[in-house]
Parts: C-alpha cells; structure tokens; sequence
C-alpha cells in the first residue's frame, strides 16, 4: 500500500506506486452533496496535478458505494443552497467527464440514483457480484440532475437508460453487466484487486502524455457529426502531442521494446 492523504474527512487517498485509489468516507450511505462533492473534486485535482499517478480508482465502502442524493439534507435547506448544490453538482460531473486521467469505479454494494451516476461517469466500471445498481429518485419526479442526462445517454444505450429511469427498479450485478453498464463483476471481495489489475495494465500500456490526449479527443469528437470535425480533433491533439515529444527518439525506444 503506499502513502495516505487523510487531511480531508470524507474522501481517503491512497497511492500505490501509478495508482492511487480514492474511498468515499461518508457514513452511512456516501450520500452525495455539496461537502462530498467539494471532497471528491479536491482529491481529484490534487491527483491530476501527480505526474507519478498514470491512473484513479474511485470506490466506497465495503456495503455501498454511494446512496445517491443526501434527501435529508435537501429537505433541510434553504432555497439558496439548493441553487448552490445543483452548480457544484453540475461542475462536479463536468470535471468527471473532462478528467484528463483513467478512471475505474470499483463497486461495491448499492450504487443508487447519483451514485449511479457517479459510477457511470467514470470511464471503467467493475462491480462486485452483491453490487445494486438503481434510479430510485425517478419515483419523486427528479432522477436526472448536475447535467448527467448526456452522459446516460453517452455511456448507455437508451434502452437500459429508460429502463431505469421509467421503471425505478433495481438491478442486481449480473443484469448490469448484461447491460453494459459494468465492465465486469467478480466476487466482492476481489472488486479493488480487479480494478488494480486494470488499472496497471493502462499504466503499463501508455505513455504518460497519453490519456489527456485519448479522453480529450473522446470528449470532443463525441459532440461532432461531422467525421472533417472529428478528423480535426484528432489532428488537433496529435499536432499537440508531437509538440511535447521528442517523435523519432520516443518511436525508436518504442520499436526497441518489441
């Protein structure tokens, strides 16, 4: 295991050598609001500006990964803060899907409402076999909010998508994964262990100037028709990345390690 950063209450981050795995830490469900998200967003941003880290796992407790939005709160506050926690949900989600770094939800337990879309909007998600996926707050008229509704649409097909949101009904790991919701489910207690093992082998397979440039031309290409746009993206980002290297010397080491 490497070093911990335990300044920040409700999120743990460990570091294990390119790896660091941050753990929601707020009992009892890992409800989501704005402590949690401000929380989760800082971890991020530190771990971004980590040159050692190559790749995230995002995961919760051993019995839920996150309950989804913190009702009790909501009821509790003023019409100002709820303003306040729709815009730092909104960036939240943003910053999720702009993420310049890999990222894995490793999914333990109940992943309800929000925190389904917390999982989702990372770009890997492996579930363990007790795992419970839901839209719960579709039965109060409300189950997209922070502008997660593209990223359904994105990531699932509208099938599955509806079927959640219409139906409010949970599934369990194995229809998730019929679904593509998950990558894979594997026992409980090997979910961090699977997640580990992906998450060294993209480690392991690509630079470190990478993945910026492979989830920023996802990012935008996703929002083009057009396959000119989409060719431009690409170029964009290549133009850029040649700019940072040294080309022949990095393909020559490459064609070396063959």
């Amino acid at each position: 295991m490497g070093e911990k950063d335990n300044d920040r209450e409700l999120v743990r981050t460990d570091r294990e050598g390119r790896i660091a795995v941050v753990t929601l830490d707020k009992p009892p469900v890992n409800a989501l609001y704005i402590d949690l998200f401000d929380a989760v967003s800082r971890a991020l941003d530190m771990l971004e500006k980590d040159e050692e880290i190559r790749v995230v796992v995002l995961t919760g407790g051993e019995r839920i990964f996150s309950g989804g939005l913190d009702l009790k709160a909501v009821g509790r506050a003023e019409p100002e803060e709820l303003l306040r926690l729709m815009e730092v949900g909104y960036a939240f989600f943003q910053q999720m899907e702009k993420y310049p770094k890999p990222t894995i939800a490793a999914i333990r337990g109940h992943a309800l409402g929000g925190g389904l879309g917390l999982a989702i909007a990372c770009d890997f998600r492996i579930a363990g076999e007790k795992a419970v996926f839901g839209m719960p707050e579709s039965r109060i008229g409300f189950p997209l909010l922070w502008g997660v509704t593209s990223l359904y649409m994105r990531t699932l097909n509208r099938g599955p998508a509806l079927d959640l949101l219409l139906t409010g009904r949970n599934i369990d790991a194995g229809e998730a994964r019929r679904m593509d919701i998950v990558r894979s489910v594997v026992p409980d207690e090997k979910v961090l262990d699977e997640a580990r093992v992906l998450a060294g082998e993209i480690a392991r397979n690509i630079p470190a100037f990478a993945p910026r440039s492979i989830k920023a031309i996802l990012y935008e290409a996703s929002r083009e028709t057009s396959p000119r746009k989409i060719f431009d993206v690409e170029n964009k980002y290549i133009a850029e990345t040649v700019a940072k290297i040294d080309l022949a010397s990095w393909m020559k080491g490459y064609l070396d390690k063959q």
